[in-house]
């Protein structure tokens, strides 16, 4: 009798469920950005977000929670309800990398998100000063190890320094010495003013200066070269294999929210995807539109969690 009461509440725990997906959406949304506004993952949000209201019938908010490296904007979707009123857009710091650098983290990507939809990429670049002399990632190693740890590179957070730390690993080990900084901005003007190196962050930010010839592109991290810098060869074509790191925003979700709505959310968004409009404007920002189901989202998040922990352990870095 308790087997079949428990079966009968399941049941109807289900139908309920169910019910709440099909009658979905009644109300506005809330998409939360865990950075500041005017980024690449607040642009690319606002622009997904503002075209989702139309064929969703719902308003769609965009809220920016920064702090933490993306941490208090992640915690506050990862605790919200799972009724497919409130997504984040997420990017590897906040939904992949963070578990392997901190400690005492409020939340859990694995247990506590689900994906919805992976929106788009954004390759990084590995960027130097003109100034320095070298055109070539080889002939960057071979400047720093004839300095001997005398080179400088910046970050602008954890994910920021992976990138570099991964390039170092697979490139055999060197020394160098880590600058880090709050934001993209201070790095940028540090390295154009020579007291910086090397970085290796988003590769659309510093397409002015490429142009401009103050800064140099050495590589790109995709596996495919990069259609606004075609002439500069990716990380693995210059010569370090294994070398593969994109920033990237996707959408996620409460865990708990019926995949009824996560798939509704993602057509849409494939939808939005294949529109010209939409795709010139990312692709005025360097992104690379990708679309897909959430189980593609899920997966992709688990690979990435699972590559950038062990990044984390070859680098030795300590958990914080």
């Amino acid at each position: 009798m308790l087997a079949a009461a428990a079966a009968a509440a399941a049941a109807s725990g289900r139908i309920a469920v169910e019910a709440r997906a099909q009658a979905w959406p009644l109300r506005p949304l809330r998409v939360v950005v865990p950075f500041a506004p005017g980024g690449a993952t607040d642009l690319i949000a606002r622009l997904i977000a503002d075209n989702l209201a139309a064929p969703l019938g719902q308003p769609v908010a965009v809220e920016n929670r920064a702090g933490a490296f993306g941490i208090l904007g992640a915690d506050t979707v990862a605790k919200a309800s799972p009724d497919g009123y409130t997504l984040l857009a997420g990017s590897p710091g906040p939904m992949a990398v963070n578990p392997s650098v901190y400690k005492a983290l409020p939340y859990s990507p694995e247990r506590d998100l689900v994906g919805v939809s992976m929106v788009a990429t954004i390759p990084y670049g590995m960027v130097v000063p003109a100034s320095l002399g070298v055109a070539t990632v080889q002939e960057f190693l071979a400047l720093a190890r004839s300095r001997r740890g005398n080179v400088n590179f910046a970050t602008s957070g954890m994910a920021s320094r992976l990138t570099v730390e991964m390039f170092r690993t697979l490139a055999g080990g060197f020394d160098m010495e880590m600058v880090q900084y709050r934001g993209g901005a201070p790095a940028r003007t540090e390295l154009l003013a020579g007291r910086i190196q090397v970085v290796i962050e988003q590769a659309p930010s510093f397409l002015e200066d490429f142009r401009a010839g103050t800064l140099r592109p050495l590589a790109v991290g995709g596996t495919r070269r990069f259609a606004l810098l075609p002439d500069v060869p990716t990380m693995q074509e210059a010569g370090i294999p294994g070398y593969e790191a994109a920033a990237w925003l996707g959408y996620a979700a409460p865990a708990g929210t019926p995949m009824e709505i996560r798939r509704s959310i993602a057509t849409k968004i494939d939808r939005l995807l294949l529109r010209r409009d939409i795709r010139d404007r990312l692709a005025s920002w360097g992104a690379e539109p990708v679309g897909g189901p959430p189980e593609e989202m899920d997966l992709l998040l688990a690979a990435e969690r699972a590559r950038w922990a062990e990044v984390v352990r070859l680098a030795g870095i300590e958990r914080e």
